[in-house]
């Protein structure tokens, strides 16, 4: 009996030892000293996977049918991952404070205070950039980026944002939220007795936990931190996007723009110079081009136009958004744009001609400077560009030409004003100019219009080159009213669009209207090109139909109508010109005069976000970042894009259109960052010690 009880006691001592070692292991886990680490973790991974949830099926609808329920899975769990480096490293503050502090700093109101105000921070940050962030993806089908930052970076859109929502709501509502999260907190996180934690325990803890934190930071166990390229797993762009989250984005956008985006080099496998420059001078030489010996530019030459020099006027307008479906000229139907489709049959209509990039700024680089986009923050607001970089108006001030720019808007945005004045625009007229009130974004475009007629009028008989920028087609779409027949139902946001294209194109045919009637009209050429693009399939990485834009000379008498075929891009308009205006003339234009291009010899590069789209004969090549990554091929109709078979022929075609891709690109990168996209002499003035993409 007594054996009996010996045995039955000393079976019930091993589980309650059991149970209060769990216990005790319960308390350090879970405890005042690591609850709020654990309770962070969690809302912010929930925050994440549940936004993620809402949006994948608010984008249901254009997903049915073209992903496999693999390849959601495998975004979720990808995005798992992406998730982890945000919240590790939101984390790391709170392991540190939490796992170092001896139990005395613990148990002070003042720490506890600390902790609950950080955890706080975390919490609404998270949401509230989340909460933008989705509002962007709805809107644009992509993650936060560079173009986020560049927008809420202006005055006109905080402006805009002010006038045309309930702006004036998101303080309340921040700081009702905030102390609601606040109060949730501080009642649980660090409620309870402190517990007493030896110095090698909270070292222990740190150690672990630190290491969580940067196995977090990093991704996983790969050998390599997560890159963004790893996202790119599926043909549909929306999927991929979903994988990763604003936090992450907007941390590789700001990154890109601190480092002027040189980790592109690593992200394209971009090739070294030397060889990118003998692959691009065969891609842009014409005949009878000759190379100068530019000591870093290996593209400066002197071009012959065959053509008589003639110094004619040159007026170049920047149509704000005139492209997309409202487009007649594009093929598209019905259409809400006679005068340019007009003026598209009248002139030479540059049927396949493609933007550069998605914002006007990066269309004025194009058309004015025949250089592509670049990842991060446009040209013209880098320091190292002011100047110092080639332009089609100092190229012609140099020939005698008045150069300016008319502009309904202020010449700060984008820094426009400050790096066209250096750039050989002698006359900047903005809206203060103008005899229009201004909205949002400026005055309207029948104020530009006139204003720029009366300055033309002005001018006299001496050559001129003038560049008009356009402003009412953009969002919010401020039409004056009696101006046009206005679709119903302004509230409903496709008419408001398509009265802002009516408006737009009836201030366009209105100047030409008395531009006809005056004295520089004869003796000017007129180049119409739209700044870019619109988002016509959100399932694309690049969707390069969307990039295509209207392109026109129309110069009755100097110029005979006519259609071009060719593939073009923004860049050639520049050289273009010059080939009209007759003559020979030195450069180093990434574009080339597409009046001397064979049809079949035109390609353009696109740049969207990280991506990059090469379209050539028919094919376009995108290409997201990511080493050994041999692009997607597709079949390029005028309003989609097929993707080409595994084992068709064209497929073979890929490493020679990466080849001439990554080589343009390269190019286009180093002269900028070397200096040396400018004339020899500013070269030397200017660069004594030559920054190069290698170095």
């Amino acid at each position: 009996m007594t054996h009996l009880s010996e045995t039955t006691t000393s079976r019930s001592v091993v589980p309650a030892d059991e149970t209060h070692r769990l216990r005790e292991a319960g308390r350090l886990l879970f405890g005042q000293r690591l609850r709020p680490i654990w309770i962070c973790v969690g809302v912010l991974f929930a925050l994440l996977t549940l936004l993620r949830v809402a949006l994948l099926l608010a984008k249901y609808d254009l997903l049915v049918g073209t992903v496999g329920w693999d390849e959601i899975g495998r975004c979720f769990l990808l995005g798992a991952r992406f998730d982890a480096v945000a919240v590790g490293y939101a984390m790391v503050p709170l392991v540190a404070a939490l796992t170092l502090a001896s139990p005395a700093a613990l148990g002070r109101p003042a720490f506890r205070k600390a902790v609950t105000i950080y955890a706080t921070a975390a919490i609404t940050v998270f949401v509230a950039t989340e909460v933008v962030g989705a509002c962007f993806f709805l809107r644009f089908g992509r993650r936060l980026n560079y173009m986020a930052i560049a927008y809420l970076a202006h005055r006109e859109t905080l402006l805009f944002m002010w006038n045309h929502y309930p702006a004036w709501l998101l303080v309340p509502l921040w700081g009702t939220g905030t102390w609601l999260v606040y109060r949730w907190l501080r009642r649980g996180l660090l409620r309870g007795a402190v517990g007493h934690w030896t110095p090698s325990r909270r070292l222990a803890a740190a150690t672990v936990l630190g290491a969580l934190c940067v196995l977090a930071c990093r991704g996983g166990l790969e050998r390599r931190p997560l890159l963004r390229s790893s996202a790119y797993f599926c043909a549909n762009q929306l999927v991929d996007q979903l994988a990763m989250n604003d936090f992450y984005t907007m941390f590789y956008a700001a990154r890109s723009e601190l480092t002027d985006g040189r980790d592109e080099r690593k992200a394209y496998q971009l090739p070294s110079v030397d060889r990118a420059a003998g692959v691009t001078q065969h891609m842009l030489f014409l005949p009878g081009d000759q190379p100068l010996g530019h000591p870093a530019n290996p593209l400066w030459r002197r071009s012959h136009s065959l053509r008589p020099r003639r110094d004619y006027n040159v007026v170049v307008i920047l149509m704000e958004g005139m492209a997309g479906t409202p487009v007649g000229a594009l093929g598209y139907r019905p259409s809400h744009t006679p005068q340019l489709d007009a003026l598209c049959a009248e002139g030479v209509f540059f049927e396949r001609m493609y933007a550069v990039g998605a914002r006007t700024s990066r269309a004025v680089v194009g058309a004015l400077c025949g250089h592509p986009d670049l990842g991060g923050t446009t040209i013209m607001k880098r320091p190292r560009a002011v100047g110092r970089f080639l332009t089609l108006p100092d190229i012609l001030r140099r020939r005698g030409y008045r150069t300016l720019f008319v502009y309904g808007g202020l010449p700060q945005f984008d820094n426009m004003g400050p790096f066209l004045t250096a750039a050989g625009v002698e006359e900047f007229l903005d809206q203060s100019d103008m005899d229009a009130k201004p909205g949002n974004w400026g005055v309207p475009d029948e104020s530009i219009f006139r204003r720029a007629h009366e300055r033309f009028e002005e001018l006299g008989d001496g050559p001129f080159f003038a560049t008009i920028l356009t402003i009412s087609n953009h969002d919010p779409f401020e039409v004056p009213a009696g101006r046009v027949e206005m679709l119903p139902d302004e509230d409903n946001d496709r008419n408001r669009e398509l009265n802002a294209y009516r408006y737009a194109d009836w201030a366009m045919g209105e100047f030409f209207r008395y531009a006809r009637g005056a004295r520089y009209f004869e003796k000017t050429i007129f180049v119409l090109v739209a700044d870019h693009g619109r988002n016509l399939n959100q399932l694309r990485m690049v969707d390069a139909p969307g990039f295509r834009v209207p392109c026109v000379i129309y110069a009755p008498g100097i110029v005979a109508p006519g259609r071009v075929a060719t593939v073009a891009s923004q860049t050639d308009v520049a050289p273009t010109i010059l080939g009209l205006l007759g003559g020979e003339y030195e450069h180093c234009f990434l574009g080339r005069d597409l009046l001397r291009v064979g049809e079949d010899d035109g390609f353009a590069l696109l740049h969207e976000d990280v991506h990059l789209a090469f379209v050539r004969d028919g094919l376009v090549l995108e290409l997201p970042p990511g080493p050994n990554r041999p692009g997607r091929l597709h079949h390029l109709g005028p309003t989609d894009m097929v993707r080409v078979p595994a084992d068709h022929g064209d497929a073979e075609r890929i490493p020679l259109l990466r080849e001439q891709m990554v080589s343009y690109y390269t190019m286009a990168r180093h002269l900028y960052a070397a200096g040396a996209y400018c004339d020899p002499d500013r070269y030397v003035a200017a660069q004594p010690q030559p920054r190069s993409e290698d170095d």
